[in-house]
């Protein structure tokens, strides 16, 4: 297995149910990889900054592809970001508050996560675990810049039947609602395997010499830029019949564990 970019998506994948990893296993994987020459990519819907926080200094070389595909960060530097026109945004917006109001819908800039003011407490907490950087506002008109991503999060668990209701905006951007709790939306043709693409073309690395590892339905464009597809054992069917290898669950480290026993890393 000639493997020189392994890339990784982190909520129900890298982390565990508490975002958490363990630092030493997967800070002596990075040191193995490092001497044969392999990259490690983290790809989320997370913050880029926000998983600068979580894994600390093992950021460094290490490329992290946020906010749902929409930036590349490398070593502090943005090397890359796909936005949606400001006023399509809010066009968009307006939609799913239409939809359902109770949705919490952030618009995510180079600034920061935009989150309207009167969001309830829980969903506040929520909106911090995956976004460093929150601003909250009265209403998304305040918002000036153009938008890397809107997220949505439904508690009720209703966000397929809400992309449903927007799908005729595919024709202008990309819609993907990764579970039951989750839409997001970025710019036409941005997805986690184009993004990636974008590396493997700067790194000139090709998907036969790519390993991913995913759980969710948004997982499934990101397949489409490796050879070697690994979904957990906790993924979506769906994203398990694109696989070629099923790994033990995010409790149980299985990125980690699957990489060192495919590599013959000790």
């Amino acid at each position: 297995m000639d493997i020189k970019l392994i890339v990784a998506d982190m909520d129900g994948t890298f982390l565990n149910n508490e975002s958490q990893f363990n630092s030493e296993s997967f800070q002596l994987l990075k040191e193995n990889c490092e001497k044969h020459n392999i990259r490690f990519v983290f790809c989320t819907g997370k913050q880029c900054e926000r998983v600068e926080s979580i894994i600390g200094d093992l950021a460094q070389d290490t490329f992290i592809v946020g906010d749902s595909a929409t930036r590349i960060k490398f070593n502090g530097d943005f090397i890359y970001n796909a936005t949606i026109e400001n006023s399509k945004a809010k066009e968009i917006i307006q939609v799913i508050k239409d939809i359902d109001p109770a949705q919490t819908v952030l618009a995510c800039t180079a600034s920061g996560a935009y989150v309207l003011q009167d969001t309830q407490e829980s969903e506040k907490r929520l909106v911090h675990g995956s976004f460093q950087n929150v601003i909250y506002i009265n209403s998304y008109d305040e918002i000036e810049e153009d938008i890397l991503k809107i997220s949505v999060h439904d508690a009720t668990g209703k966000c397929k039947e809400t992309a449903k209701q927007i799908k005729h905006y595919e024709s202008e951007v990309y819609i993907i609602a990764s579970d039951e709790e989750w839409i997001d939306i970025a710019d036409l043709g941005v997805n986690k395997g184009t993004t990636i693409n974008r590396i493997q073309s700067l790194l000139q690395i090709s998907p036969a010499e790519t390993i991913a590892f995913g759980d969710g339905l948004n997982d499934i464009d990101l397949f489409k830029a490796a050879k070697y597809k690994v979904a957990m054992d906790n993924a979506y069917p769906e994203l398990k019949a694109e696989a070629n290898l099923i790994a033990i669950n995010n409790n149980a480290g299985g990125v980690v564990q699957t990489l060192n026993l495919l590599l013959n890393f000790k």
